[in-house]
């Protein structure tokens, strides 16, 4: 090896071990008081949000920059077939800008055994029951218990104060808010 490949060489070496670092993307992150991160927006992820306007807004984050979200916003509609089914089809993709501070409301997550937090299953087990007894009454000649009603229909509106207590959304405000993390070299 002549005197030219071996410095290529050791430079490629040297090269190819050495750290390469890239620069990051601007975040945004929620945030429950000073202390507390309850949930970091880069570039990439999903965000479900409503703005003060009162549109809800849901897309990819683009990009974040200069406090400032580009949002992915996928128009989704019907389209018919030749065979007059139907199925959903992305009809444009549209880059939309919001500043952090036109967020009002931001969508929390699904969660594991939602349906109990909301009250569903307790205004479908109390409903349910109701109409399991007032059949069974019918089919079998007797009489419908009142206790038995009050009981189901206690269950039923016990899910119905549950799921309106329950919110969807977190509002931003004095307990939480969107804080803007740019990213230095």
């Amino acid at each position: 090896m002549n005197l030219f490949n071996r410095i290529i060489f050791l430079f490629l070496i040297f090269f190819s071990c050495s750290q390469v670092m890239a620069q990051g993307s601007d975040m945004v992150v929620l945030k429950k008081g000073p202390e507390r991160t309850l949930k970091t927006y880069i570039s990439g992820a999903q965000i479900h949000f409503v703005t003060i306007a009162g549109t809800e807004v849901h897309g990819m984050i683009r990009k974040i920059q200069k406090d400032s979200l580009y949002i992915n916003i996928y128009d989704e509609r019907a389209a018919y077939t030749i065979w007059g089914t139907s199925f959903w089809d992305t009809v444009s993709v549209g880059l939309s800008r919001y500043h952090i501070k036109e967020v009002r409301e931001i969508f929390k997550p699904r969660e594991k055994f939602s349906f109990i937090k909301n009250g569903l299953i307790f205004m479908m087990g109390g409903s349910a029951y109701a109409i399991l007894h007032s059949v069974n009454a019918v089919y079998l000649k007797q009489p419908i218990i009142p206790s038995t009603m009050a009981i189901s229909g206690g269950v039923a509106l016990t899910g119905f104060v549950l799921g309106r207590i329950h919110k969807k959304t977190i509002t931003l405000g004095n307990k939480y808010y969107l804080q803007y993390i740019p990213v230095t070299k």
